[in-house]
């Protein structure tokens, strides 16, 4: 992410977004949050929590379960939101947000402007309607159809620290399969290049690659509405 604190530029950014009379009583605390093709907006991870607006470009939002599925959660565009819920409690899901392609985003520090954003009627009477949106939306979402083949390598990317996959049991347990199952899709993987063995029941991904994007997985067989988490 490249941040930009041009006056400037910023307030030709705030004229294009429907939310200028909103934002303008805290321009001082906005920037401009550029992002080049899938790069991750938020992750579970983030240790900085911003609240952005899209001003242009999109990004796909999905949420991946312990079991390796997929729920498509949004493709967002201009002017949707981003962090809402952070304002209030930090998020601890497993929600990622991905640039689809170069975005652009006015976006402030959730944190060293907390107090004004809570002071600010205009501006919760803005989050309170775009979350009751959302929780509207959300009730439709279904999980993207995913093979058990496909979810091995989403659970040992998203799932398994460094990508490595530690005791088959337990990885079975969590995508709902058998151990003999696991075994045998590992050995595929292993046999198309996939995954290497480093290990008795351990194996690592050495093709992160695989996934042309990251949120390929998620936009399939989506039914969710246009909503950003």
């Amino acid at each position: 992410m490249k941040k930009i604190y041009d006056k400037e530029i910023i307030e030709t950014y705030l004229k294009q977004t429907k939310f200028e009379s909103v934002m303008r009583d805290l321009q001082k605390h906005l920037f401009v949050a550029q992002y080049e093709k899938g790069e991750f907006v938020t992750t579970p991870l983030q240790k900085e929590y911003l609240f952005q607006i899209i001003i242009q470009g999109s990004l796909n939002i999905y949420f991946i379960r312990d079991d390796g599925s997929v729920y498509s959660l949004a493709i967002s565009q201009k002017n949707d939101l981003l962090g809402e819920m952070e304002i209030f409690s930090h998020q601890t899901g497993n929600v990622y947000a991905e640039a689809t392609d170069d975005l652009i985003c006015l976006a402030l520090s959730i944190e060293t402007s907390k107090d004004a954003l809570l002071e600010n009627c205009r501006f919760l009477q803005l989050i309170c309607e775009s979350l009751a949106q959302k929780m509207e939306s959300v009730t439709t979402i279904d999980a993207a159809p995913v093979s058990l083949k496909q979810r091995v390598l989403t659970y040992m990317m998203y799932k398994c620290n460094e990508e490595e996959l530690k005791g088959l049991q337990k990885a079975a347990f969590h995508l709902n399969c058998s151990a003999r199952q696991l075994q045998r899709i590992l050995n595929q993987h292993e046999a198309e290049g996939t995954v290497i063995k480093t290990g008795k029941g351990t194996y690592k991904l050495i093709a992160s690659s695989f996934f042309s994007s990251k949120a390929d997985s998620a936009a399939p067989g989506s039914k969710g509405r246009n909503i950003a988490i």
